[in-house]
């Protein structure tokens, strides 16, 4: 037989034999084929009067659609493939024929094709598609099997959660149980799992309720389900309602669910709730009875819960269960307990626990040893870290760079210096980079002993190492040379640090101060005094107290100098910060270029350019000048209206080969707008001459629109004599004569003057 003398379509091809079917992903020649390979009872159901198949031009009707879907119900993908041929052919199919067809898919368990179905019934917009859950509930009426019509129902919940969200699925889900229809444990879980993956753990609870309403079977599963989700939401208080409540229902947890429930209870730092159900305190004590597995790793996760929150007893009764179950002993629980005990002080305990370890064969690492010399520090038996950290290595146990660390720091402290040198030496012959605790403590320990130049060298191996010291290292070294009376080490060691990107702190000038004391250089205290002072924002203290060391001939490093500097010029106080100038610059201090732009700027805030400029020019003079303190003079210049001599500093700063920035460009645009304004306000004021020789007299609003004019030009004195002169004439000025004047002053920065006359504004209203 020649295959292309197929018809093009499945259901074709079935219509001119008497037959029908669909058009799935079936090629015609398959389909065909599969048909010829019904049996001969098959063909004879098919054809009651054995003729063979060429009746042509029949009508498709429900009956005989049915009819061909029973022929092929051993051949699910071709029923299907008919089914869909069919419809794609203008035939529209009834609840009986999209009942046999969910009969033929569930009878043969073809779970895929049956969800693609129901999602497309889903889906459908036609008017020709039945409704699904009539459908359902007429195969409910008319299926015999309860195997197929579970499954069918199975098939549509999967169905509805890749066509609908949770909310929805849940929906439909209760409608399926109203209408009568049982749906089976898979499902509900299914579901469960399904809602759980929104994240809305009280979405789960509903449904969980939901189905316990409906008086559906639940089993272990499920309860793992909602427990977990709750677990997820941090919820385990409603967790354990749940759980109680499960277990009341005659549902028995399997040993994962107890291990993952206790588990969950422990990330939710519910330890003791987990230990009530471990130790039979709880209405579920029946777990330890019926000796119900728990996984090793729920017990352990309850003792360290428990040691952390140092109900070591409570921990130690879980360890003995754990025991007493079949489980042998492990590290993790041991070294819990050992922790918590070494933390506390307890060693005798610590030590009856490493013991047991020893005695039940596990091996002790290094985090053990650790914890054992900790705590012999943390007593003060320094002699015995040392006794133990010798008799641990002697063991052979692989040791870390932390005990390499307290090893160190015990010998120091004895003061034996050469061994903690040792130590580091033969860590780094073990392949163990030294860090910067490795470091410090050396270098605190040579600074003890009163041997600044080895603790200087161990800072300099440290930078060569490439390790960043920080503000730790950085205190106890200068604490060292503060001792010691090396005072310009200590000073030198703070811009250092300064270099490194590090401020000192409060604890930096504390331990300064104090060792300048113990050494009895009170003079270097003090000046360090100012410089904690500055660090703690009291400017007016660091300032009193510069005065008075200047005054006994010491001086303040020239970092702290600026940062006075700049402290006393952001607090108005413009005189401090120049007679600190001055003081330096007797001591032969030039100070810094940016301590004198600040102090230039603070001039011309108050419209002092005298003084401003007197600054300036010492500063040019250094060869100081920068293109700062260029634009701070020129805004000066420009405030007050002098606008020649800020273009002259302008074309003086280009000569010098000084840069302008975009701040010295704006201060320059700003010059040129009120030149321009100026003289456009210049020609007004010819207008006012007119007026006057015309005999006309200004008003309120012609004086209030010169005033303002003059006050956008920055000329305030001319625009202050305008509003006195229209005092003077007897006119009352109005809110906005008061505003152009007020909003003239503030530009400028004159907030003093601006509340003047607002307080007059206020008043004459």
């Amino acid at each position: 037989m020649l295959l292309w003398h197929r018809p093009k379509c499945t259901a074709e091809w079935f219509r001119h034999s008497s037959w029908e079917v669909s058009s799935c992903q079936f090629s015609v020649s398959a389909s065909s084929v599969q048909l010829e390979d019904l049996s001969g009872d098959e063909k004879l159901n098919c054809d009651p009067d054995n003729e063979p198949i060429r009746k042509r031009h029949h009508s498709l009707s429900s009956e005989s659609v049915v009819q061909t879907l029973r022929c092929l119900r051993r051949k699910p993908a071709v029923a299907f493939a008919y089914f869909k041929d069919t419809h794609s052919l203008g035939f529209h199919h009834d609840f009986s024929t999209y009942s046999e067809m969910i009969q033929i898919l569930s009878h043969s368990f073809q779970g895929k094709m049956l969800v693609s179905f129901f999602c497309e019934v889903i889906s459908a917009t036609d008017s020709g598609s039945p409704e699904i859950l009539t459908l359902i509930d007429h195969l409910r009426k008319t299926c015999v099997t309860s195997h197929v019509l579970s499954f069918a129902v199975n098939c549509l919940i999967k169905a509805y959660s890749t066509c609908h969200d949770a909310q929805a699925t849940i929906e439909k889900f209760c409608h399926l149980c109203r209408l009568g229809f049982v749906p089976t444990i898979w499902a509900c879980n299914f579901l469960l799992k399904f809602v759980s993956q929104s994240g809305e753990s009280d979405m789960v609870v509903t449904t969980y309720d939901q189905m316990k309403c409906f008086q559906l079977t639940l089993d272990a599963h499920s309860l793992n389900i909602v427990t977990r989700s709750l677990f997820q939401a941090n919820k385990a208080n409603e967790a354990f309602q749940v759980w109680v409540g499960m277990i009341e229902m005659v549902v028995k947890p399997d040993v994962h669910g107890y291990s993952s429930f206790i588990i969950g209870l422990c990330d939710c730092g519910k330890y003791d709730l987990a230990y009530n159900m471990i130790s039979r305190y709880t209405v579920l004590q029946e777990i330890t009875q019926e000796r119900v597995p728990i996984e090793a790793m729920a017990y352990n996760m309850v003792i360290d819960g428990l040691c952390k929150e140092m109900k070591l007893e409570k921990a130690e009764k879980v360890l003995e269960n754990k025991t007493k179950h079949g489980f042998a002993p492990d590290q993790y629980g041991y070294s819990y307990l050992i922790r918590s005990y070494c933390k506390m002080g307890n060693l005798e305990k610590a030590w009856h626990h490493v013991e047991a370890m020893v005695s039940h064969g596990i091996e002790i690492n290094c985090h053990i040893v650790g914890y054992l010399l900790q705590c012999l520090r943390k007593l003060g038996m320094t002699s015995e870290v040392t006794v133990y950290f010798q008799k641990f290595r002697g063991l052979g146990l692989h040791f870390d760079g932390v005990l390499y660390n307290i090893g160190m720091d015990a010998y120091w402290k004895l003061g034996n210096l050469n061994a903690a040198v040792q130590l580091l030496n033969e860590m780094m012959a073990e392949g163990l980079a030294p860090d910067k605790i490795h470091y410090t403590c050396l270098i605190n320990g040579y600074c003890l002993k009163g041997e600044t130049e080895n603790a200087w060298q161990a800072f300099e191996q440290m930078l060569k190492a490439n390790i960043k010291p920080d503000v730790v290292t950085y205190n106890i070294l200068a604490s060292g040379y503060s001792r010691n009376g090396l005072v310009m080490k200590v000073f030198d060691l703070l811009e250092h640090m300064m270099d490194q990107g590090l401020e000192p702190n409060s604890l930096t000038y504390g331990v300064v101060i104090a060792g300048f004391c113990r050494g009895g250089n009170l003079s270097e205290a003090e000046v360090s005094m100012v410089c904690g002072y500055l660090r703690s924002g009291w400017t007016d203290h660091a300032y009193m107290l510069f005065l008075r060391v200047a005054k006994q001939g010491n001086m303040v490093d020239p970092f702290s100098c600026f940062k006075l500097i700049s402290g006393l010029c952001r607090d108005g106080k413009v005189e401090g910060a120049s007679s600190l100038c001055s003081m330096m610059l007797e001591k032969n201090v030039v100070p810094h270029v940016i301590s004198y732009s600040k102090l230039i700027s603070a001039y011309c805030q108050t419209g002092d350019m005298h003084s401003a400029r007197l600054w300036f020019d010492d500063m040019v003079e250094r060869g100081l000048s920068d293109v700062i303190a260029y634009t701070a003079l020129m805004n000066g210049y420009c405030k007050v209206g002098r606008l020649k001599e800020a273009c002259d500093f302008f074309d003086q700063m280009i000569n010098f080969g000084i840069k302008p920035d975009v701040v010295a460009y704006t201060v320059l645009l700003d010059v040129h707008l009120k030149e321009i304004l100026y003289r456009r306000w210049q020609d007004i004021a010819k207008d006012k001459d007119n007026m006057k020789n015309n005999e006309i007299e200004p008003d309120v609003v012609y004086y209030t629109v010169l005033i303002g004019g003059q006050c956008k030009a920055a000329y305030l004195d001319e625009a202050r004599g305008l509003f006195d002169e229209m005092l003077t004439k007897g006119l009352a000025p109005d809110v906005y004569a008061y505003t152009a004047l007020i909003n003239g002053y503030c530009s400028q920065g004159e907030t003093a003057k601006a509340k003047i006359f607002y307080k007059k504004c206020w008043i004459r209203e």
